[in-house]
C-alpha cells in the first residue's frame, strides 16, 4: 500500500498528488511511468512520474480525471493508500549532451514535459518552454516551469492568460526569430504533438514525442500499446514512451485512441453513479 502524503487540485480536473514510494523514487528518471490501481478491484493505469524526491522517498504524479479509474483515484485523500503503484516503467527521456532545447507542452500533458525541462535545466541545457492551454482557468505548473526555463511562452486558445494562440505558432516564432535548439521535446494530445512534429521537420529540427496510448500490462506482453514508428512496430510501454516524432504514424495512434471511448464514457457514467450512491 502507498500512501498518499499529499493531495492538490491543480484546476478543476487536474489533482497531484504526492505518493510515498521509496523504491520507485530511487530509481524514477523523467519520461517513465507507473501503474497504478486505486483499490484491489480497480483498472490498472498508467501515469508519467511527475516528479519525484529520492531523499524523502516520494513520486509525485498528476492526472486529469476523465473516466471511472481516475475518478476512484481522486476519491483517496491524504493518509489514505492506493492499493497498487507499480514502476518506474518505460525508458527514461535522453537528456545527455545536449545544450538548447525547446519543450513544449499541451493542457495535462504539462505535468509529464516538467520533469523533462528540470532535468535538462539541472544539467545547464538552455530551455525554453512553451506551453498551451484552453483558458486561464486549466492553466496548471507555471511557477514550476519559469523555475527551470531561460524562457517560457505561456500560450492559450481563447487570449485569457498569456499569449492567444497555439503552441506551434509559438515554437515556429522562437525558431524565425533564430533560435537554435538541438531537439524540440513535444508531450501533450496527440493532435498538438503531430504538429509541432510539422513545424519542427520543415527547419530539420529533431522533436520527441511522449505516446501515451492504450496500455494494460506495462510489459510489452499484451500488446495494447503498440504503434506504428518508422514503419515497424514497437510498443510504447518498453520501446518509450518517447519516441522520434518525425517517423510516429500519429493518424493510426490517433484511430486507436478512439477505439474505447463509449466504453470510457460508459465506465465514467457508471462511476458517476456508483459516487452519488455512496454519497446519500
Amino acid at each position: 500500500m502507498y500512501k498518499i502524503l499529499k493531495k492538490e487540485a491543480l484546476n478543476p480536473t487536474v489533482t497531484r498528488m504526492v505518493v510515498e514510494a521509496p523504491l520507485i523514487a530511487k530509481k524514477a528518471e523523467p519520461g517513465q511511468f507507473i501503474i497504478f490501481r486505486a483499490f484491489a478491484d480497480s483498472e490498472r493505469v498508467p501515469l508519467t512520474i511527475a516528479d519525484f524526491d529520492r531523499a524523502a522517498g516520494t513520486v509525485t504524479i498528476i492526472f486529469q480525471i476523465v473516466g471511472g479509474a481516475t475518478m476512484e483515484l481522486n476519491t483517496l485523500e491524504e493518509g489514505d493508500s492506493i492499493h497498487d503503484f507499480v514502476g518506474p516503467l518505460g525508458v527514461a527521456s535522453h537528456t545527455e549532451g545536449l545544450s538548447r532545447v525547446a519543450v513544449v507542452g499541451g493542457g495535462v500533458g504539462c505535468a509529464i514535459a516538467y520533469p523533462v525541462a528540470k532535468k535538462f535545466h539541472e544539467q545547464g541545457a538552455h530551455v525554453d518552454a512553451v506551453v498551451g492551454f484552453r483558458n486561464k482557468d486549466l492553466v496548471i505548473l507555471e511557477d514550476e516551469f519559469r523555475a527551470v526555463s531561460d524562457r517560457l511562452c505561456m500560450m492559450t486558445d481563447d487570449g485569457s492568460y498569456g499569449e492567444k494562440g497555439l503552441v506551434t505558432a509559438a515554437l515556429e516564432k522562437l525558431i524565425t526569430e533564430g533560435a537554435q535548439y538541438d531537439e524540440v521535446i513535444a508531450i501533450g494530445p496527440l493532435i498538438m504533438m503531430k504538429f509541432v512534429c510539422e513545424v519542427t521537420k520543415k527547419y530539420g529540427i529533431k522533436t520527441m514525442v511522449s505516446m501515451n496510448p492504450i496500455m494494460i500490462d506495462g510489459t510489452g506482453m499484451c500488446g495494447g500499446c503498440r504503434l506504428t514508428v518508422g514503419g515497424e512496430t514497437k510498443f510504447a510501454c518498453v520501446d518509450g514512451p518517447d519516441f522520434d516524432g518525425h517517423l510516429v504514424d500519429f493518424d493510426e495512434a490517433m484511430k486507436r485512441g478512439s477505439m474505447y471511448r463509449d466504453f470510457e464514457a460508459h465506465a465514467r457514467e457508471a462511476e458517476c453513479n456508483l459516487l452519488k450512491k455512496e454519497v446519500k
